[in-house]
This record gives structure tokens, sequence and C-alpha cells, in this order.
């Protein structure tokens, strides 16, 4: 393949395509809990997103026995609290996750 349409006078058969990015503001960790909080969480998640009311989700877990990451039974505005902590933490580190401040693309 040639690329006689971009230099006129010369016939270009390989084309190598360089992209130079300096990136800031990136966090390197951005879900900050525990594994036990992550999992608690995420299974919270799954739950609400099969219909689970905070009080269905607050009483399976304390007939399975399972505690909040500091030792107490679950409430329905616990599980709530959680879910509405998660997610001002996700807002909150949207802006976070990277940005591009400058890129250089380079042809040779």
């Amino acid at each position: 393949m040639s690329f006689n349409c971009l230099y006129k006078n010369k016939n270009i058969t390989k084309l190598t395509l360089k992209i130079h990015y300096r990136i800031s503001n990136i966090k390197l960790n951005p879900y900050p809990y525990s594994e036990y909080q992550k999992k608690l969480i995420d299974k919270i998640i799954f739950l609400r997103k099969c219909g689970h009311t905070y009080k269905m989700i607050s009483q399976y877990f304390n007939q399975i026995n399972i505690l909040s990451y500091r030792g107490k039974r679950f409430s329905p505005s616990l599980v709530f609290e959680l879910i509405k902590k998660h997610n001002r933490h996700l807002e909150k580190n949207k802006s976070k996750l990277g940005e591009i401040i400058s890129s250089e693309l380079v042809y040779e």
C-alpha cells in the first residue's frame, strides 16, 4: 500500500504513527475500601438490581449472620448509607481517573 496522496514525489510503503500522551491526576486506587467492604457493597448493589429493598437486604444479611465491617448487625438505614457513601465516593472521584493534559501525534 502506498500513500502517494500525502507526498506527491515519494512512494511511502511503510508509515509509523507515534502518539505521545502526558496524563495527570491518576488515582491509582479508585476503590479505597477493604476487600470485605467491597464484597458487601457489591452484594448490596447486586441485590438492589434484583429488586430487593433495603429492609430485605438487611434481613438477608442478618439471617446468614453477616456483620457490617464494624461488627454490627445490618439495618435498612445502614444498607442505605453504605450505598449512599459508595455513590458519593464514585461521583467525587469521577474526575480523578486521569485527564490528558497534552498529546502529540507524529508521522514518521
